[in-house]
């Protein structure tokens, strides 16, 4: 069903390239307004960047190992440009100075949340068991998406805010929603874990945080 990314030298660069491009992007994203209706700064600063890029590149992956390095080498890649963009924009740029200082701690902690991709990748991968276990893991990205566009849902409509992060996690819900559905071996477990999953990532993670920008 889907184009796979071969074990191989090759793959590996081409995740790590497309890991730095990114990274640039979501940099440059930083000159527009964060608090606009049209408003896409740092479109990584949120989860639902980083569970749409481990489940895509988790489903054109050939092993677990292979998901596990592709998802590593991509993150780590967007975090070294990410970060090392900011790093020289300072010196020209007011918005991005930093006292001349490279973001070392935070550059620290988006190195360790890409090993966590990697490791999340890696046990995702098993969804290709094609057992019930599986039909667990293949709800998992959708349901973070989903309970990330729900919470960007609210702020949008309470403060005119992250319409572009809301559009990108309800399209991402959706497509990971029917693309793995097909895929899984037992439905009714599938549906179930999404909104269970859902609720609970949304009740935990989005709404402590979120609604604090809708309040």
């Amino acid at each position: 069903m889907f184009m796979r990314l071969r074990d191989n030298y090759k793959s590996y660069l081409l995740l790590f390239v497309a890991g730095m491009i990114a990274g640039v992007i979501c940099r440059l994203s930083d000159f527009f307004p964060y608090d606009s209706l049209w408003s896409f700064s740092s479109i990584a600063t949120l989860f639902g960047f980083w569970i749409a890029s481990v489940g895509v590149i988790t489903c054109l992956s050939s092993s677990n190992i292979g998901a596990f390095i592709n998802t590593f080498l991509y993150m780590f890649a967007m975090t070294l440009s990410f970060y090392g963009l900011k790093y020289i924009l300072g010196f020209f740029i007011e918005k991005f100075a930093n006292d001349g200082k490279f973001q070392t701690d935070l550059f620290l902690v988006y190195f360790v949340l890409s090993v966590v991709c990697g490791i999340g990748s890696f046990i995702l991968y098993f969804w290709n068991k094609n057992n019930k276990a599986g039909s667990i893991l293949y709800a998992l990205p959708a349901s973070g998406m989903l309970a990330e566009a729900i919470g960007c849902m609210v702020v949008l409509v309470n403060n005119h805010m992250l319409l572009t992060q809301t559009i990108f996690d309800f399209v991402f819900a959706f497509l990971f929603g029917i693309l793995l559905f097909k895929k899984a071996n037992n439905k009714i477990i599938y549906t179930v874990t999404v909104i269970a999953v859902t609720a609970l990532v949304f009740l935990t993670v989005y709404k402590p945080y979120l609604f604090t920008l809708s309040g």
